[in-house]
């Protein structure tokens, strides 16, 4: 198995990465890449890189069995191509690591969608990778729920632009 922990190009996400690196490290027969956003945590149980290249990031999401992420639209839709399920876990504006709760908005909307699991809290996340990787969590996308999610997000980032 591999998972690809991501916490998407903009800022770090520690709360998510101390919790991968858990589970790493109770699992080492679990290949586990992650792309930190840097920050000043170093994992020590996968290996890992602030940050990959658009080319590389989209390889790890491609060869990864499951792709564990913040809620970032780019990773759930680079997900849905690649047919890849994801366990995501929002930021939250209450713990400072972004500046508006669009992730835990956006986490209500994807909460029931195929291909997707929302985590509320990284004490979660290593029931989800272990129900994941038992095929218990959720499957990955087929092109058709690729299309339709894809379609989706773009329907639901459209209606934000224009509520502003």
């Amino acid at each position: 198995m591999k998972v690809f922990v991501t916490v998407g190009s903009m800022l770090p996400f520690e709360r998510l990465v101390r919790a991968a690196d858990h589970w790493a490290a109770s699992h080492p027969e679990v290949k586990v890449i992650a792309q930190t956003g840097g920050g000043t945590f170093s994992p020590r149980a996968m290996a890992h890189q602030a940050m990959y290249t658009p080319e590389e990031y989209r390889r790890h999401c491609a060869e990864a069995d499951l792709i564990v992420s913040h809620l970032g639209m780019g990773t759930v839709i680079t997900a849905a191509e690649v047919g890849r399920p994801l366990v995501a876990l929002p930021r939250r504006r209450e713990l400072a690591e972004v500046t508006s709760d669009h992730q835990t908005a956006t986490a209500a909307w994807l909460r029931m969608r195929p291909g997707v699991t929302v985590i509320e809290d990284e004490d979660q996340l290593a029931h989800a990778i272990e129900a994941a990787a038992h095929g218990a969590g959720p499957a990955g996308f087929g092109q058709e729920q690729c299309d339709r999610l894809i379609a989706c997000v773009r329907a639901f980032a459209h209606d934000a632009i224009q509520q502003r």
